[in-house]
């Protein structure tokens, strides 16, 4: 849905009135067309549009996405680990699956691979043995010691212990990359800051104010910039958007203390946590999360609740309690 409103800033091209205009519009990529989401600029006095980088991420990203997912393409972060669970370089790697050379450093910052590079890589994922081979019909490209030091590496990479894997389950379950988790990354780490900044933030929260802070936080950065931060898929239950897990979540982060206590004959629960010095999250993603504790901290829980249940995503899936497609987000209600 188009929708228009005057932004505080002066146009580039009079100093006037400036609009910024949000709409959804089809967008080609290699030859296909995608519905992404976009925000740009109206100068009042001439007309011309214009942009800031922010508004461009917000439509490449969500285009971006929805290409990887559509051609089962691996996004920048699962790129950058398949290299690193091998211990090779961007060269190595290059030159063993027959890219270009600079190709692979080019793909994990964020250049889309075509579709058959996308699958190349895919499939070495866990493979050792189809690296190994990929590796000997690449042998002439390395001197002997280099050859045999990326072998032994390759087969190290068997016993290698993976990054987090088994919290990775624990925190995110078996959900694959798609607009229901923001086409964001299963960042354990991240997440773990997330949920601790948060708290922090207000030194004591409870379970249920906590959800919406972190949906909030989740959605308003998929509407700034066309990706989640923490990567979870959230649920419409009854007292709002929760993310999947998250009890699990919340009793699995080190440093996060709770205390129960009894109201009423009803037992509840507060979080607090130790101070988190952010080394994961980006600086727009705690910009993001700085935002929502600003408009959104200082609510009683029943006021956040209340909230929550006026956003359009949770009112269309909270009946059956199916998870919310970030796509809702460019309905959020807050400004």
């Amino acid at each position: 849905m188009r929708t228009e409103k005057y932004v505080d800033i002066e146009s580039p091209f009079t100093g006037g009135r400036v609009k910024e205009i949000s709409d959804c519009e089809r967008k080609e990529f290699r030859k296909e067309w995608y519905d992404v989401h976009v925000r740009y600029y109206v100068c009042e006095d001439t007309g011309e549009q214009f942009t800031s980088g922010e508004q461009d991420e917000l439509w490449t990203n969500e285009l971006y996405g929805q290409y990887r997912v559509r051609h089962g393409i691996p996004f920048p972060d699962e790129i950058k680990k398949i290299r690193q669970d091998y211990g090779l370089n961007y060269g190595q790697m290059s030159k063993i699956l027959g890219f270009g050379i600079n190709q692979y450093a080019q793909y994990e910052n964020g250049q889309v691979p075509s579709e058959s590079n996308g699958k190349i890589i895919l499939a070495i994922k866990d493979n050792p043995s189809l690296m190994l081979k990929m590796l000997d019909g690449a042998k002439e490209s390395f001197p002997p010691k280099e050859y045999e030091k990326i072998r032994e590496s390759i087969l190290l990479s068997q016993t290698r212990v993976k990054q987090d894997d088994f919290s990775v389950i624990l925190f995110y379950g078996n959900t694959k990359r798609s607009i229901l988790n923001g086409f964001g990354e299963k960042n354990v780490a991240k997440l773990k800051e997330m949920v601790g900044y948060i708290i922090c933030a207000l030194q004591e929260v409870g379970p249920t104010k906590l959800n919406k802070l972190m949906f909030y936080s989740d959605f308003y950065n998929y509407k700034l910039y066309g990706r989640s931060i923490s990567g979870l898929e959230y649920r419409a239950i009854q007292y709002g958007p929760v993310p999947l897990h998250y009890a699990t979540i919340y009793d699995n982060i080190e440093g996060i203390t709770k205390r129960i206590f009894i109201s009423h004959n009803i037992s509840s629960s507060t979080l607090s946590c130790r101070p988190v010095t952010p080394a994961e999250l980006e600086a727009n993603e705690i910009s993001t999360i700085n935002f929502v504790l600003e408009k959104l901290g200082s609510l009683s829980v029943a006021e956040i609740v209340d909230l929550s249940h006026r956003e359009e995503g949770w009112i269309k899936y909270s009946a059956n309690h199916e998870i919310i497609p970030y796509s809702e987000a460019f309905g959020l209600g807050l400004a």
